[in-house]
């Protein structure tokens, strides 16, 4: 028997803006955009129209925001990458087929966005300070879905123990279990081998476990001691 998983935490923050399946419903609920109005939307904006743009941002900088600040921890530096995704979004209006919601979309615009900043900040740091960021990485193991025991009972939020996650192995769980990337897409968009993110997610992994049992092993002793 299997229960139905509520998007918690990290989960909730991006995947609250009606991507959810349609439900029996018995009152009213506000309504939600379809594909079809989003469509009309974006072809407006595509088309110049300035109150359609303004619909648009209004709707998703939030969001946009919220999610650069998660594949980015310099805040800063999210900031910047979010003011830019939002511009792409704008200006790529034209690409948006409806085959998806208009979040989700925007969803990756902003990573690849965020991405790219990030990439081109660290490239300036290494030609600054000239240390070598080498990282090692760890036989691949049996596959582990983060979203699982951030679910259960743990002390913090998903958000804050991916916030101890160095830059890669964040941004790479992010994009496979709350963007939906496939580690070929991850590979592509971080443009590092298959295997690479292969091994960044395993390891990402391991060190969520062991992040959740620390606190968990803490909040324990805490609650022997009283």
């Amino acid at each position: 028997m299997t229960s139905k998983k509520v998007p918690t935490g990290l989960d909730a923050a991006l995947h609250s803006t009606g991507d959810e399946p349609a439900g029996v419903q018995t009152a009213p609920a506000p309504a939600t955009p379809s594909w079809e109005d989003d469509l009309r939307l974006m072809t407006l904006v595509a088309s110049g129209n300035v109150e359609a743009m303004n619909a648009v941002a209004r709707r998703l900088t939030g969001r946009v925001r919220r999610l650069s600040h998660v594949i980015v921890r310099n805040g800063a530096l999210a900031d910047d990458a979010a003011q830019v995704a939002l511009v792409e979004i704008l200006q790529s209006a034209r690409t948006y087929g409806g085959r998806s919601s208009l979040e989700r979309w925007a969803d990756r615009i902003t990573a690849r966005v965020t991405l790219r900043h990030a990439k081109d900040e660290r490239r300036r740091a290494s030609i600054v300070d000239s240390l070598d960021d080498a990282e090692s990485a760890e036989p691949a193991s049996a596959d582990f879905d983060p979203a699982d025991e951030a679910r259960s009972e743990t002390p913090r939020s998903l958000e804050e123990y991916l916030n101890e996650l160095p830059d890669v192995q964040r941004q790479a769980i992010v994009m496979k279990h709350s963007l939906g990337y496939t580690v070929e897409e991850i590979a592509e968009e971080t443009r590092v081998p298959v295997g690479t993110v292969k091994d960044r997610l395993v390891t990402a992994r391991r060190n969520l476990r062991k992040l959740i049992s620390r606190d968990l092993t803490i909040g324990r002793k805490k609650a022997q001691a009283l």
